[in-house]
């Protein structure tokens, strides 16, 4: 087994914590948000992707450039200035 970092991810539809493994930079199997995670760890979060939450079983991912979480089957969660904005799937943003 090899060493990787992870980054906890918050599932966009039911908010449970995902554990997404990274061997993007150092791999000093470090925790990190998408808050606080270095970009070269977040350039290879997606290695196992589509992510699937163990509680409602939304399918999604990391846009690592813009830090958006897509989910891939219904709406969009933006991380923006440390709000997180949910759209519906007409495009409106809600809190």
């Amino acid at each position: 087994m090899g060493c990787f970092d992870t980054v906890l991810i918050d599932c966009p539809n039911c908010g449970e914590e995902y554990e997404a493994q990274s061997k993007g930079g150092e791999c000093t199997l470090s925790y990190y948000t998408l808050e606080n995670c270095p970009m070269d760890v977040l350039e290879d979060v997606n290695r196992h992707a589509p992510f699937t939450c163990d509680n409602c079983k939304t399918k999604f991912k990391v846009e690592f450039k813009t830090k958006i979480i897509r989910q891939i089957e219904t709406s969009v969660v933006e991380i923006e200035k440390g709000i997180i904005y949910k759209e519906d799937k007409g495009g409106n943003k809600g809190g």
